[in-house]
């Protein structure tokens, strides 16, 4: 292990790993897409057969949508965006994109804790982005109330908990609008222009991360790190999936 990694390996405080061994002991991990039974020490959660279906994504550039495989950076320059970087666990397809529709419209809750701790710990190993706040992207409350609950905010949160560090709901989306997967490009943009409104203390100079479940045109994320991006904060953002851009 390279000693930058066992630096930020060391963040995460004693007490947030062993109520994480508590609650694998508990409540013993299931793999994510077919729900079976693994090992309480996995730190994986998909079982063996499940892995081969699962294609790991990374950093990718937030201009452009060019993977970065090898966590260099993309010649697009994204620093000079309110979006400094992305990364997601994987590509919005197959059997992922199963497992995010039973997270995000069939009321699996329980799904949002492994999501959570595995992308936190994976933003550990393989970014050096070292956020100090977590922000999730919102819902309007009338369909917040809809669906029961928040997924972005639940992954958020466990995000948080994985990298130890503080949930910070600074944005809030006051105004109901159609949801984003039903309209074209240029109407996510358009849809979400302006959606959001910042509502919390201050935090200038602070590096935070932006949760969202689904990176897909990236509207959203685009406008909620905008919002962020004007009161001063350095944004980067992270999603379980997300799609990949057409050449």
């Amino acid at each position: 292990m390279l000693p930058d990694q066992q630096l930020k390996k060391s963040r995460r405080p004693p007490g947030r790993r062993r109520t994480g061994l508590f609650w694998r002991l508990l409540f013993p991990p299931r793999c994510l897409l077919c729900r079976r039974l693994l090992a309480a020490s996995s730190t994986v959660p998909l079982c063996g057969g499940c892995r081969a279906l699962f294609t790991p994504a990374g950093l990718f550039c937030p201009r452009c949508g060019k993977e970065l495989l090898s966590g260099q950076p993309c010649s697009c320059a994204p620093e000079i965006l309110p979006l400094r970087g992305l990364f997601a666990l994987s590509r919005y397809e197959g059997p992922w994109r199963q497992m995010l529709h039973r997270f995000k419209f069939r009321g699996e809750r329980a799904l949002a804790r492994p999501l959570g701790n595995w992308l936190g710990r994976l933003l550990e190993e393989e970014t050096d982005w070292r956020p100090e706040l977590v922000v999730p992207v919102p819902l309007h409350r009338h369909r917040e109330e809809e669906r029961g609950y928040n997924q972005s905010y639940l992954l958020a949160r466990f995000t948080a908990e994985a990298l130890g560090i503080s949930l910070q709901p600074l944005l809030v989306r006051p105004e109901a609008a159609p949801a984003q997967s039903s309209l074209s490009y240029s109407r996510r943009l358009e849809n979400v222009h302006g959606a959001f409104l910042y509502r919390g203390k201050p935090y200038p100079g602070k590096r935070a991360l932006l949760v969202d479940d689904i990176y897909s045109t990236g509207a959203t994320m685009q406008e909620a790190a905008a919002v962020l991006h004007h009161r001063e904060l350095i944004v980067f953002g992270a999603a379980a999936a997300y799609t990949p851009r057409l050449s």
